[in-house]
């Protein structure tokens, strides 16, 4: 026989050697755990707030038991079957196929295949909706907006950051609490999701009705962004490489010379000896103390890359070995990396090694003023990609692997804060940002920018990249950015790559962060695979005068524009603070009801008043834009538009569309 347990706004039930248990966790938000052979574990919550003052309700009905949160209602029914309804109607169903009466069910909705000990190998099924459309679940280069109809891998990697939460036009949000490899369908004849190796499973439907009160209460349960400076919404210098004290300070001073305001200067990679040094090489740059007081001096901002990666020739390999602080294999050499050596990764799930890590960043480089710090290969990024190989502290990389980019960024930021380099109030000029390559449930509440990693540099990459930001913007995350022309592959004598440059310049001025970076030719190759530091390879010119005087024009006349732009955004920002809405965002965001933006991923909002329509292919001088419902006015022409049409805007080299909500 069945018993459902009820405990205030709790219902627990077992069944056939399954555990469940179904509460409320937050605002019109229903959590549900469940294990196999072993009880449900309560107390790992990943990144879900804890929240005692909850309202909820459970109850026993005559079909089974029920739990209420709000307008939030999961009835459960026929030994442990959940559906979930919002305003009564039906949203979310477990999918269970039974064959035929007193046969094996063909599927359950929970299926658990054993691995070992504890450990399963996960599945949960849904019944698909024909009406849904979904949004969110990170980054990836596929350029499929709404994700209906589409399967998702679950795994970090380059250019691929998993955040598995999603909004749906049905009125719901969906978090898959769990950091395991796997993946998600949502295909037409069901919903999937899947861990390829887990303890338990663990999800959340959230309510609301509408995707800004959905992000509202996600945000609620998972943490909202904190207060940042103001210096960082100006301009962002960087290329592959800078190799040398010399050469950034030359480019920062010609900025300076052109009156150009530049808000942060970057320093990529191999500016260290050995990988996991963590310091500058003095080679290169000789006296990094006066390297950062002149740049401060100009009111410019260094940002320093720092890898988790450990070459077994660093000075802190043997140290962080011999404390258990590395990334291990399960077989076979610990080697997940090579890049000028065989190297693995410093282990952020550890807090002793995240100390070492610290250590080396305050005494190298909070030593001379330098509190801001790109923290790159965040995935972290292995050859294979062999997650059953990974062994981490808080178990194997197949279990764990996903929730290493937030750990690593929050091991950095928790120090910084600690040791109060960082004040919170933007002023102080220690006060920092960190950039960060990946992301999973919760970044948002990091003082973090996400940037969507080494992309190509063509038209095509372009679009995908604003696909990528939307869904990362349905997931709550605020602070996102891309290489301004993509990573690699960028001629800045090829015609139609500075027309690329141009655009999405353009594009960056109305991204949240504004940032120059990638790797151009001519491509510099210098010495051989045993050279560290100055001489390993380095990307050509990519500041804004390098891409012909038509491009640097523009280029200025954008800077201007986002400078004029600054105190909207921080306007913005100030309402993500409070609310979890994201200054940038699909249309659907805004007009869930509207069917013609379901689909619509080449335009985008830019807070409450902005509309913007980047252009997307080259040559294209004429751009059809939707404007849904309200009044909106060209910035170009000036003409005010009724909305719910399609218009066709002048798009010239030096303009891309844009247009701002116009009240009569």
């Amino acid at each position: 026989m069945m018993e459902y347990k009820i405990e205030d706004n709790r219902i627990r039930w077992a069944f056939k050697g399954e555990e469940v248990l179904a509460e409320v966790c937050g605002t019109e938000s229903i959590r549900v755990r469940a294990s196999f052979g072993n009880p449900v574990d309560e107390k790992r919550n990943h990144n879900l707030k804890k929240n005692e003052d909850l309202e909820g309700k459970a109850c026993l009905t005559k079909e089974g038991a029920m739990l209420c949160a709000g307008n939030l209602r999961a009835e459960i029914y026929d030994e442990g079957r959940v559906t979930f309804y919002y305003r009564d109607k039906k949203i979310l169903k477990e999918m269970w196929i039974d064959e035929k009466n007193g046969m094996p069910p063909f599927q359950r909705a929970r299926e658990y295949k054993g691995i070992s000990g504890e450990r399963f190998h996960l599945q949960i099924f849904f019944e698909p909706s024909e009406e849904e459309h979904i949004y969110g679940m990170g980054q990836e280069n596929t350029g499929c907006f709404d994700l209906k109809g589409c399967t998702v891998d679950l795994c970090q990697k380059n250019t691929k950051c998993t955040i598995p939460f999603y909004i749906s036009t049905l009125g719901y949000g969906f978090v898959w609490n769990n950091p395991a490899v796997g993946r998600a369908e949502f295909v037409k004849n069901r919903t999937l999701w899947e861990a390829r190796m887990s303890r338990q499973l663990d999800y959340v439907v959230i309510g609301g009705g509408e995707p800004r009160r959905i992000m509202e209460y996600y945000t609620e349960l998972t943490g909202r962004m904190p207060e940042v400076p103001d210096w960082i919404f100006g301009l962002w210098q960087s290329r592959l490489r800078y190799r040398t004290q010399k050469e950034l300070l030359e480019v920062a001073r010609e900025y300076r010379r052109r009156q150009i305001p530049l808000s942060v200067i970057v320093l990529d990679y191999f500016h260290w000896p050995y990988q996991g040094d963590w310091r500058f090489d003095e080679e290169y740059f000789p006296d990094p103390g006066a390297m950062a007081e002149e740049l401060d001096e100009a009111g410019v901002r260094l940002m320093v890359s720092v890898w988790p990666t450990v070459d077994r020739r660093s000075e802190n390999y043997r140290n962080l070995e011999e404390l258990g602080g590395l990334i291990t294999s399960e077989r076979g050499p610990d080697v997940l990396f090579m890049c000028r050596g065989a190297e693995t990764y410093v282990d952020m799930t550890n807090p002793e090694a995240a100390d070492v890590l610290w250590e080396k960043l305050r005494d190298n480089y909070v030593e001379y003023g330098i509190s801001s710090f790109w923290l790159d290969e965040a995935e972290p990024e292995i050859y294979p990609y062999d997650y059953e190989n990974m062994r981490l502290r808080i178990g194997n990389g197949l279990e764990e692997s996903n929730y290493y980019p937030y750990a690593y960024s929050d091991g950095v930021e928790e120090r910084l804060r600690k040791d109060n380099i960082w004040s919170g109030d933007g002023d102080r000029q220690t006060d920092g940002i960190n950039l960060v390559r990946s992301g999973w449930i919760g970044s948002q509440k990091l003082r973090a920018v996400i940037w969507s990693g080494d992309v190509p540099s063509t038209f095509e990459s372009f679009k995908n990249q604003l696909v990528a930001g939307l869904h990362m913007s349905m997931c709550g995350i605020p602070l996102w950015t891309t290489d301004i022309g993509g990573f690699y592959g960028g001629d800045p004598e090829e015609k139609e790559f500075r027309e690329l440059m141009i655009r999405w310049f353009q594009f960056g001025t109305f991204c949240p962060i504004m940032r120059m970076h990638g790797y151009r030719k001519p491509y510099v190759e210098k010495g051989n695979m045993d050279d560290m530091s100055g001489e390993c390879s380095s990307g050509g010119p990519n500041e804004i005068w390098s891409f012909g005087e038509e491009a640097y024009k523009i280029m200025l006349n954008y800077i201007q524009i986002r400078d004029k732009m600054i105190p909207y955004i921080k306007e913005q920002l100030t309402i993500t603070r409070r609310t979890g809405t994201p200054i940038m965002r699909p249309l659907v965001y805004d007009y869930p009801g509207d069917a013609n933006v379901y689909d619509l991923a080449d335009e985008y909002l830019f807070g409450d008043k902005i509309l913007v329509a980047p252009v997307m292919k080259y040559g294209l001088r004429i751009r059809k834009v939707y404007l849904p419902e309200g009044h909106w006015m060209s910035d170009y022409t000036g003409k005010v538009y009724e909305g719910k049409c399609i218009v066709e805007e002048q798009a010239p080299l030096d303009y891309m569309p844009v247009f701002e909500k116009w009240y009569k």
